[in-house]
C-alpha cells in the first residue's frame, strides 16, 4: 500500500512538468493516458453522489421516451379520435384491413412527427447554450420548455394547440438530449464512460414502456371522454421529478474549470470521485486545468467541426446518429399498435411486450458496451436487423396474416428479435459515441449537431410511416427499405468508423487526426483485439521542438 501511494505521489509530481502542448483535448471525465502511472497505481471509486448526478440526467431520457411513445396508442382511441373529429378506428386486419383516409393518416403523422421537428429545431443550439451558460443551466432551461409544452398537449382545445404543445415539447427534448449525453460523459469515471452513458437510453426505454402500461391502464379503469388527457397528463408529473433531482446535481468540473471556476471544479470532482484514490483524482483535476488552458489558443467556431483535424470526427457523430434513426426503430416505436393490429394480432399487448424487450435489452447494453466495444456491437447488431427486416417483409407480402395467425406470430417474434439488437446497440451508442468523439472546446456544439440530425431524420421517420403504413406499400415497404440501409451501414462502420470504447485520450486523437487512406486502412484493421495503452512517460524532453 506504501509503495502504491509513492508511486502515485511520484507521479503526480511529474504532472506539473507535463507541456500544454502535450495535452490533447479530452473527450471523457478521466482518459488520462498522459498520466497513466497514476491511473495504474488506483483506480477511482463510483460513488452514489456520481451515480445520483448520471440518472437525474438519465431521466430525460425517460420523458423523451413517454412523450414521444404515448401518442402510439392515443391516436387509435375512441375518445381521442372524437375529440379530434377522426372516424372511429375500424376493426380488421391483414390484406383487406380498413385503412384511415388520407387526411387522417396526414393529421396523426403531425402528431407524432412535430414532436421530433421541434426537437430537431433546438437541437442544433443546445451545444453552444451548453458551452457558454453551463451543462447544469441548459437542463433546467429544457425542463421550462418541457413544462409548457406537456401543459400545451394536456389541455388542448384541438389540433392547432396540440401540435404547438408536441412541437415545444419536442424543443425541450432536443435540448435535453443535446445536453445530457455530454453531461453524464463529463461526470463519469473513464472506465465506467460507456456503462454510464447507456443511462441516457435505459431512460428512453424506460419511459417508452411506461407510456404503454400507462395508457393501457387508463385504457381499462377510465371511460370518459377526456381519458387520453390522464394518459397524455402524466409527462407533467415526471418532468416535476427530473426538476426535484436536478436541485441535487452539481454542474460538470470540465465546464467549472472552463469557465475559471477551478476551486469550485476541484471541490466537485473530489466529492463525484470520493475519498478513495485521492491521487488520481488530484491528477484527473490538473489535466482538466491544462486541457482548459491548452483549449484557450484554439478557436471554437461551429466551422472547425469540418476542419481536417476534426471532419473525421464529426463524420463519425453524424454519421451515427443519422444511422440510429434509419434503422427502423421508430417505425415501431411510433406506430407499433397498427402494425400489430394489422398483424391481426392485439396491438396494445404486443406493444408493450416490445417494451419490455426493449427494456431489458438495454440494460444489458449497460455490460456490453465496454466489455465487447462500439463497434462489433453496431456490426452485428446491424445484420442481425438486415435480417429480421428482409425476412419480415417477405413474410407479410407472402402470406395472408387473416388465415395465418403462426405466420402473424413469426413476425411478431422477429420484431422482439429487431428490437434486441437495436437495444445492445445502435440505442446506446447512437448516444455515446457523440458524446466522447468531439474536442473539448467543439464537444457541446458537436454534440448539438449530433443531436439534430438525429431529430430531423427522427422527424422523416415518424412522419412518413402512417403515410406508408396506410398505402400500398406498407409497413412491409418500410421493411426492405430501412433492411437496405443496415446493410450499406455494415460496410460504412468497418472502413470508416473506429472503435472507441476504452481509448485512451492521445490514442483516440490520433485515430481521427490522420490522411483518408491511412484512415481506412487502420479502421478496417480494428475490430482485432485493442492491446490496452501503454503508459506514456511523464517526463517529455520538449527540447528539440520549434
Amino acid at each position: 500500500m506504501t509503495t502504491t501511494t509513492t508511486q502515485s505521489a511520484k507521479a503526480l509530481g511529474n504532472l506539473e512538468a507535463v507541456k500544454l502542448d502535450d495535452m490533447v483535448s479530452a473527450r471523457s471525465l478521466g482518459s488520462l493516458a498522459s498520466v497513466g502511472e497514476v491511473f495504474h497505481a488506483g483506480r477511482q471509486k463510483l460513488t452514489t453522489f456520481a451515480v445520483f448526478a448520471c440518472i437525474t440526467g438519465a431521466f430525460a431520457g425517460l420523458l423523451f421516451g413517454f412523450d414521444q411513445n404515448v401518442f402510439n396508442m392515443i391516436v387509435a382511441q375512441d375518445d381521442f379520435r372524437e375529440f379530434m373529429g377522426f372516424p372511429f378506428a375500424q376493426e380488421g386486419c391483414g390484406r383487406d384491413a380498413p385503412q384511415d383516409p388520407a387526411w387522417v393518416s396526414s393529421k396523426i403523422s403531425g402528431i407524432l412527427g412535430f414532436y421530433s421537428l421541434g426537437a430537431a429545431f433546438l437541437a442544433p443550439f443546445a451545444g453552444s447554450i451548453s458551452d457558454r451558460f453551463g451543462r447544469y443551466k441548459t437542463l433546467w432551461v429544457g425542463m421550462l420548455a418541457f413544462f409548457l409544452g406537456a401543459s400545451l398537449q394536456t389541455g388542448a382545445t384541438g389540433y392547432s394547440m396540440l401540435v404547438a404543445g408536441r412541437l415545444i415539447a419536442g424543443a425541450s427534448i432536443g435540448i435535453l438530449s443535446g445536453t445530457v449525453p455530454v453531461f453524464i460523459s463529463e461526470l463519469a469515471p473513464h472506465h465506467l464512460r460507456g456503462g454510464l452513458g447507456t443511462f441516457f437510453q435505459c431512460g428512453i426505454v424506460t419511459g417508452a414502456l411506461l407510456a404503454s402500461l400507462w395508457n393501457m391502464l387508463i385504457q381499462g379503469t377510465v371511460h370518459t371522454a377526456n381519458a387520453w388527457r390522464i394518459q397524455a397528463g402524466l409527462q407533467i408529473v415526471l418532468g416535476g421529478f427530473m426538476a426535484i433531482g436536478l436541485a441535487f446535481v452539481p454542474e460538470t468540473p470540465r465546464w467549472l474549470a472552463k469557465s475559471g471556476q477551478t476551486d469550485k471544479a476541484r471541490s466537485t470532482l473530489a466529492k463525484l470521485r470520493g475519498e478513495a484514490c485521492a491521487e488520481v483524482t488530484e491528477a484527473e483535476m490538473k489535466e482538466i486545468e491544462a486541457e482548459v488552458e491548452a483549449e484557450k489558443a484554439c478557436t471554437a467556431s461551429i466551422f472547425d467541426l469540418f476542419s481536417k483535424q476534426v471532419i473525421f470526427a464529426t463524420m463519425v457523430g453524424l454519421g451515427i446518429q443519422l444511422l440510429q434513426q434509419l434503422t427502423g426503430m421508430n417505425v415501431f416505436m411510433s406506430y407499433s399498435t397498427t402494425i400489430f393490429n394489422n398483424l391481426c394480432l392485439n396491438g396494445n399487448a404486443f406493444t408493450i411486450a416490445q417494451s419490455l424487450v426493449n427494456f431489458f435489452a438495454t440494460f444489458g447494453a449497460i455490460y456490453l458496451s465496454d466489455k465487447f466495444g462500439r463497434k462489433k456491437m453496431l456490426m452485428g447488431a446491424s445484420s442481425v436487423m438486415f435480417a429480421v427486416l428482409i425476412i419480415s417483409a417477405g413474410l407479410g407480402w407472402g402470406i395472408d396474416m387473416e388465415r395465418n395467425v403462426v405466420a402473424a406470430y413469426a413476425i411478431a417474434v422477429l420484431i422482439c428479435i429487431f428490437t434486441v439488437a437495436f437495444a445492445s446497440a445502435w440505442g446506446p451508442n447512437g448516444w455515446i459515441i457523440p458524446s466522447e468523439v468531439f474536442p473539448l472546446r467543439l464537444r457541446g456544439k458537436g454534440a448539438g449537431c449530433a443531436t439534430f440530425v438525429n431529430w430531423f431524420f427522427c422527424f422523416i421517420v415518424m412522419y412518413t410511416t402512417p403515410l406508408v403504413v396506410n398505402s400500398s406499400m406498407g409497413a412491409e415497404g418500410l421493411y426492405v427499405i430501412y433492411g437496405i440501409i443496415m446493410a450499406l451501414a455494415i460496410p460504412a462502420l468497418l472502413f470508416l468508423m473506429p472503435e472507441t470504447s476504452g481509448v485512451p485520450l492521445e490514442e483516440m486523437e490520433a485515430k481521427f487526426n490522420k490522411p483518408f487512406g491511412d484512415y481506412v486502412k487502420d479502421n478496417a484493421q480494428d475490430l482485432r483485439r485493442r492491446k490496452p495503452a501503454e503508459a506514456k512517460p511523464l517526463e517529455t524532453d520538449n527540447a528539440s521542438k520549434v
